[in-house]
This record gives structure tokens, C-alpha cells and sequence, in this order.
């Protein structure tokens, strides 16, 4: 029977890229956890705030980014012809603009341009950004593990990883965009320790999803060796 890979060579880079965008969003993840905690405990707050904000919407743009060329190169590999631009589906065009955002907001705030309402909008935005991408994880895990022809215990095992990923994911990207609205209320008070609790909370569901992703990823390249 013949595989639906058969030219495996453009499919096993393209699983590399994916798996090097969501391990880059983890690296990400651990270093906005690290930069919300010493601002929390007041080492060059506004700064570090401002910093970690650029480091997380830069690792969900690149981890969005490694999700459009992962769902391009299904597409190809159903259709049998490549698409002629880089298609992005709902979720991932969430955090594609999550991402940009974030970095916009957080260069502005670095600068010293209303940093404050600027970094409480930027924790609301990738908590959104985090919702609605979740779905569109879950679906390319499902879609690549019918192409990659697992079963059994290995598409069980990686289902489960990533669901559980997936739903503190969505838990997280509340939790923030929840920290994030009553960061703009003025008179809830305590704006920039909600921003970085919600900055905290980004970070550690970067961290999450990261890991799950990369660790499927690697495992199928290494199935594909075999």
C-alpha cells in the first residue's frame, strides 16, 4: 500500500520546523516566567514586564508561523499541489496577530508610551490569542496523526498529551484575559502586579503547550527514521 508521504523528504522538514517553533515556544514560556517572577519581586519591574511581554508575543509568532507551514504542508500532501501563499487557519492567524501585537505593545511600553494600559492590553490580547488558538492545535494534532498512520497506544498517548495541554492552555488564556480586563479598570487597583500574575500565567502556558508539541513532534520524526 502506498503511504500518503510519499516524497518524505519536504514533509520531514517541515515537521523539523514545527518542531523547532514549538520549542522555541517553550524556551519563550520559561523565559517570560522567569522575567515575570523577578519583576514581581521588584527587580526593574517596569522593564522586565515590558521585555517579557516582546519575549512572549515573539514565541507565539513563531510558533503560529511553524503551525501555517505544518497545515500548508498537509494541505499539500491531500491535494498533491503546492499552495502558491502561506495559509493560515482561525486559530493560527490568532496567533499569528497575538503575537505581533504583543511585541508592538511591549516595544511601545519599553519606550515608555502608556505602559501601564499598553502591558494590561497586551496580557488581554495573548489570552485571547491563547482561546482560540487551542482548537486549532488539538485539530492539527488529530490530522497529523491520521496522515502519520499511528495507532493504538502511540496516537492514544500523544491525543492525551496534547488535549491536556491544549485545555491549560485555554484555562491559562482565560485566566490572563480575566487579569487583563481588571488590569484596565482603574479603580480595581494593583494594575502591575495583575499584569505580571497575568504575564506569569502566558509564560507557563507556553511552557505546557511547547513541551507537548515538541515532544510529538520529535517522537514521529523518530518514527520516520525507522
Amino acid at each position: 500500500m502506498t503511504s500518503v508521504f510519499e516524497n518524505r523528504e519536504p514533509a520531514r522538514r517541515t515537521l523539523m520546523v514545527e518542531s523547532r517553533g514549538a520549542a522555541t515556544e517553550s524556551m519563550g514560556g520559561v523565559a517570560v516566567v522567569i522575567l515575570a517572577i523577578l519583576a514581581l519581586f521588584g527587580v526593574m519591574p517596569l522593564a522586565l514586564t515590558a521585555i517579557a511581554g516582546i519575549v512572549f508575543g515573539a514565541a507565539l509568532l513563531i510558533e503560529g508561523a511553524a503551525l501555517a507551514a505544518r497545515h500548508n504542508s498537509l494541505m499539500t500532501t491531500v491535494s498533491g499541489s503546492q499552495p502558491a501563499t502561506l495559509e493560515f487557519g482561525a486559530g493560527m492567524s490568532s496567533e499569528v496577530v497575538a503575537g505581533v501585537a504583543g511585541i508592538v505593545l511591549g516595544v511601545l511600553a519599553l519606550v515608555g508610551v502608556a505602559p501601564r494600559p499598553l502591558l494590561a492590553s497586551l496580557v488581554l490580547v495573548g489570552g485571547a490569542g491563547l482561546m482560540f488558538s487551542a482548537g486549532s492545535v488539538r485539530e492539527m494534532n488529530e490530522i497529523s496523526a491520521v496522515m502519520n498512520q499511528l495507532a493504538g497506544a502511540p496516537r492514544r498517548i500523544s491525543r492525551s498529551a496534547v488535549s491536556s495541554a491544549t485545555s491549560a492552555q485555554v484555562f491559562c488564556g482565560l485566566a490572563a484575559f480575566t487579569l487583563g480586563i481588571l488590569a484596565l479598570i482603574p479603580w480595581v487597583g494593583a494594575t502591575p502586579v495583575l499584569i505580571m500574575v497575568g504575564l506569569l500565567v502566558l509564560g507557563s502556558a507556553e511552557m505546557l503547550i511547547g513541551s507537548a508539541l515538541s515532544g510529538r513532534l520529535l517522537g514521529v520524526l523518530n518514527r520516520r527514521r525507522i
